[in-house]
Formats: structure tokens, sequence, C-alpha cells
């Protein structure tokens, strides 16, 4: 099908999932440009992804994506193959039980204070007119605390402000900023055109801010970081880093940098919007609310703070989260780049399989939206239905990723959206904020699926919610 790769990332959910998969039916097809550039294949077959994504498959990341994340320097990211084991093995001590036990109590505290700070109790309903907003400073701070130490009250701010700007906005714009700095050369973020210069100077600031960060901690010494180690994850990254024993494998500061970048990125953005995702849907479905409000109490029915011990008795609560995620991925999809000539063996609905032939350097892309509503794995996709992932034969899709590079975050994101979701719904009833005469079915439209905003993170961009208190 000739279209622009440009317009086809930029308009993924409308364009890929209602033109061409729903007009050609098959799991693998090819976009051709109308004028110039590179021809594109894409899947929505899970069992081709993970072709693509295994071990020892003929495949890696392309440039494009390398550079657009690699803002700082190679991270675990945007590194290929060989560099990624590198990364892999400084990043990983960081993310160990411990950590998601305090997610779970941090994201408890942070529940408490938001609800205090705000006045969510001062009547019988609390409207809450940014969501999204909400939930990206939830986010926001249980990363601050768990990734870096720094535990903040409410109505603080995340860092100093350097020229204006403080660390959370920094990164809110160069998060955002990511097609632009894909699709446009270096020396355009020069020009004297205001909101091009800003993305730039948000870079060297963030830059700044986080190498004053690591330069600090490494002041610190030994003693006082292994005091941190039990509390943050970017002590045990910079332990880690000075503990390599091969030195040409450890990392320098623009590479912790830029992998401190990629930590907040996914422990931020894009989890961020799948909070705000569930608390929308399950305003939309007051009785998948009601059954998981029924599960959170056979848990603690005398009201008790869940603890993090409790966090495996909400099957269904997580359920509600993965569902969400599947109408919201993550991301749009994940390309990839042929290293050698190759094979793909793409299975049909009728159990025959078609080998695809594909030359090195052709371009593939893993179309996470595509998968997420594949009739072949979810039944009536376009239907809210927690319950599927009750189920063990659901597929799991690729949300998280897939293969050996699967993503590192995903007991992080799912530790924090099960504790601030069953404080949420225990306390309280989440309703639409409807307009005079519109339906649910016209608020859902407008505030959810026709309001989505594709930048790093993929989700709703701003909607109000009533929270009303449970009697």
């Amino acid at each position: 099908m000739p279209v622009s790769l440009r317009t086809l990332v930029q308009n993924h959910h409308n364009l890929t999932l209602l033109l061409v998969w729903k007009k050609y039916g098959n799991d693998v097809i090819a976009l051709v440009p109308f004028i110039s550039g590179r021809s594109v294949l894409y899947t929505r077959s899970v069992e081709v992804a993970k072709q693509i994504l295994g071990q020892k498959s003929d495949w890696d990341k392309v440039p494009e994506q390398v550079d657009a994340l690699a803002l700082f320097g190679e991270n675990l990211f945007s590194s290929y193959r060989e560099g990624w084991q590198r990364h892999r093995r400084i990043t990983g001590p960081g993310f160990k039980h411990k950590l998601y036990e305090q997610v779970w109590n941090e994201s408890i505290r942070t529940y408490h204070d938001m609800v205090h700070t705000e006045g969510w109790r001062a009547n019988a309903s609390y409207i809450h007119s940014d969501v999204t907003a909400m939930a990206s400073k939830v986010a926001l701070y249980i990363v601050a605390s768990c990734g870096f130490g720094m535990s903040l009250a409410w109505e603080e701010t995340v860092g100093e402000r350097v020229k204006g700007l403080t660390l959370s906005e920094c990164f809110h714009i160069a998060s955002r900023s990511v097609y632009a700095q894909i699709f446009l050369p270096k020396w355009c973020f020069r020009l004297p055109y205001k909101p091009l210069r800003k993305i730039r100077e948000a870079n060297l600031i963030l830059e700044s801010i986080l190498l004053g960060i690591i330069q600090k901690r490494k002041a610190e010494g030994v003693a006082n970081r292994k005091e941190r180690a039990e509390k943050d994850i970017f002590s045990l990254l910079l332990d880690a880093n000075e503990e390599e024993v091969d030195a040409k494998n450890a990392l320098n500061d623009r590479e912790l940098i830029s992998d401190v970048f990629l930590l907040m990125v996914a422990g931020h953005e894009t989890t961020s919007h799948a909070l705000a995702s569930v608390l929308g849907l399950l305003a939309c479905h007051s009785d998948v609310q009601e059954r998981a409000y029924k599960e959170i109490m056979s848990v603690v029915p005398d009201g008790r703070d869940p603890t993090f011990q409790d966090s495996e008795a909400f099957p269904y609560l997580q359920a509600c989260f993965l569902e969400a995620i599947r109408f919201f991925p993550s991301v749009a999809g994940m390309p990839r780049r042929a290293m050698a000539d190759t094979v793909l063996h793409v299975p049909s609905n009728h159990g025959t399989v078609t080998d695809v032939v594909v030359k090195k350097d052709q371009y593939m892309v893993i179309d996470l939206f595509a998968i997420s509503y594949n009739e072949a794995y979810y039944p009536d996709p376009d239907q809210y239905i927690p319950e599927r992932w009750l189920d063990p034969s659901t597929e799991q899709g690729m949300n998280f990723g897939g293969g050996p590079r699967v993503c590192i975050g995903r007991r992080f994101a799912l530790s924090e959206a099960t504790a601030m979701l069953s404080m949420i719904i225990r306390d309280w009833k989440i309703e639409p904020v409807l307009r005079e005469g519109e339906s649910l079915a016209e608020w859902r439209k407008r505030c959810l699926d026709g309001n989505v905003a594709n930048t790093l993170g993929f989700g709703p961009k701003s909607f109000p919610l009533r929270f009303r208190a449970r009697e």
C-alpha cells in the first residue's frame, strides 16, 4: 500500500488500524512510499514478532530509532545487540525484589499525600480536571523516589529550576519531541524558531542536571551510596558501573546520563499514560469497577491499606490494567532492520505457514496496536474485557516487548499501577464528567478513543473524572 512513513508514524492509531489491516487482512504487509524512501514491512503476528525479537534472530534495531533515544549517548534502549548486553549488565542489578516493595509503599504514600493536599475529601465527590496530568505527576514522583532517592511531597517541584525550567519540565519537553528529533536534522534546533530552540535548550538543561546528580552521587563515596542502594535504582547503577571488572565495559558519564533518561522515560511517560487510560476505562464500565472493588475488599475487608504482600491477591485488578494497555499500547510499534538475508515463517488462521524471504537492510515494524486489536488473539477487540487476562491461554502480547530484550521495568509498572488503583478504587467510585445531554459512549469517544496523544507514550490526552467517596 503506498503511504508516507512519516504520516504513518504520526497517525498510527487511525491509519494503520482502520485502513490497512482491516482492508487487507494479512498478517504481514508492505508499505511503499509515494515518491521516495524505503519500503517497510509491517506485522500484526505475535508469532512473527517472536522470530524477530528472538535471541538468535537476524534482526536488530534501526538507526533512526537508536539516534532518536540516544539523546545523550548510547543507552539500554537505543543500543544495538552487542552494546545492549553491556548496558543490561549495569542496569539490571537495580531491578530486584526490594525495589518492587519500595515502589508499592511509595505509591501508597503518594496516594495519601495527593488526596490530602488536593482536598479530595472536602466534599462527597471531587472532580479532577486533568487525570492525565495527575497520573503523570504520580508516575514522576514515584520514579523520583524509587529511581533517584528523591522523596517528594505532592506540592514540591522535582529539582531546581535552570533557566526557568525544572527537571520534570525538561523531561516533559524532551520525551514529547522524540518524533521531531527523529525526522529533523540537528541543525534545525539551532534555528530562530522558539519551539525548536526550546527542545534543544531542554535537552542541554536535562543533560546538565543529570550530570550534576551523577557527580554528586560519585562524590558521596561508596559507603553513602551503599546506604542509598537499598532505596533507589540510580545508586545501584553507579555501584554496578564502578564494580565492572572489565574497564572497557564500564559506562562513561554520558552513557550513564542516557540510561538515567531511559529509566525516567520507561518509568514515567509510559506508566502515566497507562494509569490514566485504566482510570478512564473504569469510569466507562461501572460493572468492571464494581468487580475490582469487591476483589480489593475481599483482601482488605477491614479497610486497611493493602501491602506489598497482598500484591498477588489482585489478579482482576491487574487484568484491568493489562486490558487498558491493550487498548492503549505503550508505544505504537517496534521497528527492526534485517542484518542479513533471512526468512520469516508467517502462520495463517488456516494452519498453513508461508515463508517470506527478506533481504538484508529491510525494515520491519512490529505493529503493537494492530496486535492488540487482532481478533485472532483477542475476540471482540473493541470491547474492554479484563476477564480475558484471567485465562492463561490468552496471548500475552508485546506491550512489554519480547525476547531477551523484554522491558526491564515491567514489574515496576505493574506494582505501581496495582498499588495506586487498589487505593483509588477502595476509597472512590470513578465516574465520567458528562456534558449536558452527552451519553457515555459520546464521552468515551471525546475523552478517550478520539483523544489520543501519540508521543513517546501512547494514551489519552487531558480529560476530567469525578471521584465520588464510597460510603
